[in-house]
This record gives C-alpha cells, structure tokens and sequence, in this order.
C-alpha cells in the first residue's frame, strides 16, 4: 500500500492494529486443508475423510462467526435468563458522537454501562426503587452499509425482581423516557471521561430532533424458546453478510447491498476493494475486550451467589460438586448451520471417528500429494510494501503539518 493511500486510512479508520492483520490472515486459512485438517474414519466403508481447520477469528470469519451465535445463544436461554417474559430494546446516538468511540474504543464499555444504567433506572421509577431487572447488552459497531455506528442492543426482563424474588411485571413502555435517560447518562460519562466538552453536551441536549432513540421490542414468553435464542443470535450477530457484497471485477469495486438507508436515500453502497477491508477491520474488537456484558439480576456476581441464597446459605458438603457445562461439539453446530451431519459418511452412512489431527507441514503436503488433492501452484503475488504511518491518539500522522 503507498503511503499517501495508508495515511487515507489511518486518518479515517485509526492505525492499523495488530489484531487485524491476525485475524485477516488466519481468516485466508479458513476451511482449507493445505493447511491442516482432522482425518476421520469410517469403518463401514474404509473411507478416509479430511476435514479442514477453521480460523475462529472474532466478528470477522461468517462461518466461524455463526457457530458462535448459535453456541452463545443456546447457553444463554439455558444458564442465564429467568423463565419471565424478556424484551429486545436498541438504543441508539447521534451521528456525531460515534466517531469518538472509534478513536476511544475503551469508552464502548461505557455505553454498554449507560444503556444498563438507563433502563434500570426506568424500571426502578415504574416498578420500585429496591426492583432489580435482568439485562444483557450487546455492543454492535456496525450499521446496514458497515458503517461506523456504535449502539447497544439490550435483551432484559419484560419487569423486575423484587428483594425476596418476586417478579414484578412492567405494564407499560415509555421509549421517549429510555432515550433521555440513556442520553443524560451517556452525555454525562463522556464527559467525566474528557471526551465531550460541556459546551458540546447543551448543544445537544437543545437539539429539536435529540438524535438519541430507543425502540422497544415486543415482549417475548419464556416458552417461546426459538424466539429467545433467535434474539439472541441477532443482538450478537456478525457485521458481514454473505447475501449481500457483489464484486464488480471489471470496475475492481463492491458493492455492498442492504435495506433501504433513509439518511443516504438508497440501499447500497460501491467501495473500493480496501476500503471495503478497512470499514470491516473496524468492527473486529480487540483482544480481552467482550461485547456482551451481564448487569443487575443477570450480573455474574448475582448469579454466582444466587444458588446459595436459595438454599438458605446452607453448607452442601455431601452434594457433588456442580458439573461445570460442556461445550456442544463442533459436529452439531455444523449440522445445525448448514443442515448436514459431518460426522455421517455420505458413502456408507456409517459413523465418522476423528483418528488424527494433521498440523505439520511436510506431512500434510505428502498426504494431499498421494490423495491428489494438492492445491494448484500459483505464480508469487507482487510482494508489497505494508507502510505503517505513525499516528498519535486522535489518528493524525505524527510530523504532518496541519491544515
């Protein structure tokens, strides 16, 4: 990449982070068996199956990406929510402001906090004050066209648990009254935090049309199971679709499709190859830093202390120690994404058995070779330079004059 092309990006989208170039290049090893895979074997047939390693890179890879959804939603209808009602609530922020969270990404866990902040707050002036809800946050970056708009996705408790237990169902939703609780306390913490100044803050708290929103979902019965974990599946959804960018060779551009953008007025959005790869490295999180955050009721904490509080805060010396969860195997999460059974010979029918796992160099290259599988050799790609611009905090390259 040239350098006056990478000081583009890095004024626009921040410096390059070491986690995107790892997750970008594990991603172009996804699913292919030149560079590993397990063998399995079938005793029925004697057929020899291999099956390729996938780079588990985080909001990047959409097939990586799906089984997780499906394995964090399932865990979370089973060991985390309330058998109560549960609602889905976005909140979002002005266009202004979510440029600072790119620049600033440690003040995203701040918005996950207003957002729960916002709405308990609500439920404690409608339910009662000691009424403590069950909320889970999701932090989304992206928008339709992978833009940059940071907002929360929340999945809470239709109501509120009292201080014996008692759940106390909400009547009613006031959205106006969500958003300008989560505008008072988001404004207010990006202050505390020097990213906004005072004077910022009343100019947007005057604004005729507040550019905050919440929308409030309809309320979702506990014995709706596939309801619950479709809710959940969305709030914690990949940024990219599949269905939806198209590469025009001829024009070397992509033309990314959605639904219709009001603020743009169409429903599609051309980009240069790069800057497709560079708004899609925006939303990859950093290493250690969750997107989905527990609070109130559902607050690891609480639900830590929850079984001993049940039990009386009884001693349980002759109970066997609680099991800790297996995670599902990677079969059935294959088979429930793409409608097919992995571990199923297609030739005999008979069942798969993983004998080897296949990393090293020289052996997969012998095996592909005597299987015929060995991938075609291509010509060397035009080695390029990576030119990284050095940049301060706020994504200027350091020594350039200002304009």
């Amino acid at each position: 990449m040239r350098a006056p092309r990478a000081r583009g990006f890095a004024k626009q989208h921040g410096p390059l982070r070491p986690v995107v170039e790892r997750v970008l290049r594990g991603f172009l090893t996804c699913g292919l068996v030149e560079h590993g895979f397990a063998r399995l074997w079938c005793g029925t047939c004697r057929t020899s199956v291999l099956c390729p390693f996938s780079c588990r890179g985080r909001s990047f890879c959409p097939s990586c990406e799906k089984k997780k959804q499906l394995l964090w939603a399932e865990w979370l209808q089973k060991e985390v929510l309330a058998p109560v009602p549960h609602r889905h609530v976005v909140l979002t922020m002005p266009r202004l402001l979510r440029g600072i969270f790119r620049k600033r990404r440690e003040l995203l866990l701040d918005l996950a906090q207003c957002a729960a902040e916002a709405v308990a707050e609500y439920m404690k002036r409608q339910v009662g004050a000691e009424a403590r809800p069950g909320i889970v946050v999701s932090i989304a970056t992206a928008g339709d066209l992978l833009q940059w708009h940071p907002h929360g996705h929340l999945l809470l408790t239709d109501g509120a648990f009292s201080d014996d237990g008692a759940f106390r169902p909400l009547e009613t939703w006031d959205a106006d009254a969500v958003m300008k609780l989560f505008r008072e306390g988001l404004l207010a913490r990006l202050i505390e935090r020097h990213a906004i100044s005072q004077d910022l803050a009343r100019r947007l708290l005057a604004w005729r049309h507040p550019g905050f929103s919440a929308h409030i979902g309809k309320a979702i019965p506990f014995e709706d199971k596939k309801a619950i974990e479709d809710v959940a599946c969305y709030i914690v959804r990949k940024p990219l679709s599949l269905k939806k960018p198209v590469y025009l060779d001829g024009q070397k551009a992509v033309l990314y499709r959605s639904r219709m953008n009001p603020s743009l007025g169409r429903n599609f959005e051309a980009m240069d190859p790069l800057e497709w790869l560079a708004r899609l490295a925006d939303h990859i999180p950093d290493p250690g830093k969750h997107r989905t955050h527990f609070y109130a009721h559902y607050a690891n904490r609480v639900r830590g202390e929850r079984p001993s509080e049940e039990l009386g805060h009884q001693k349980h010396e002759e109970e066997q120690p609680r099991k800790r969860r297996c995670s599902p195997s990677w079969a059935r999460l294959i088979a429930k994404v793409f409608q097919a059974a992995p571990l199923v010979c297609k030739r005999g029918g008979g069942p798969l058995k993983v004998v080897a796992y296949i990393t090293h160099t020289v052996a997969i290259r012998r095996i592909l070779d005597h299987l015929d599988l060995s991938p075609p050799e291509k010509p060397p790609l035009d080695v390029r330079e990576v030119v990284r611009v050095p940049v301060d905090d706020e994504g200027r390259e350091i020594g350039a004059s200002p304009a």
